[in-house]
């Protein structure tokens, strides 16, 4: 008896546990083509990217995804050309930078994300939201 109990009470926290989560572990992305529609696709510019805002940002986030030039590339190489992440993907080895940000909970916040490798290179590269409802 001792045992079913305890089974059900591990089952019961596991569900209780997962509903509590899902929130924080929602992983939404775009595809490239909804990236595209969304933002459009201005070319590539570090220094623009570096400096600018979530709205210069986002404009270049197709471009970002779709070069060639990024994929097995170093954290190093990243955090270098595009300045220290301001975002935050479940944990913070991987950069991740603002390109849309909500100023309330009905708005939605979306960041561009270089998701890495054992051998922190980038594997590959996401627009995820960020958070809110």
């Amino acid at each position: 008896m001792k045992k079913i109990i305890a089974f059900t009470s591990i089952i019961i926290a596991l569900v209780g546990l997962s509903l509590y989560a899902k929130p924080f572990f929602n992983d939404k992305t775009m595809k490239k083509s909804e990236v595209l529609k969304k933002w459009g696709a201005e070319k590539l510019d570090y220094e623009k990217f570096k400096s600018g805002s979530p709205e210069i940002k986002s404009k270049m986030a197709y471009s970002i995804m779709t070069s060639k030039e990024i994929v097995g590339k170093s954290v190093d190489f990243i955090r270098e050309k595009f300045g220290s992440p301001d975002g935050f993907y479940f944990i913070d080895v991987y950069p991740a930078y603002i390109i849309q940000e909500g100023t309330n909970s009905k708005e939605e916040t979306w960041q561009i994300v270089f998701k890495l490798n054992e051998k922190y290179q980038v594997r590959e590269i996401v627009v995820h939201k960020n958070c809110c409802n």
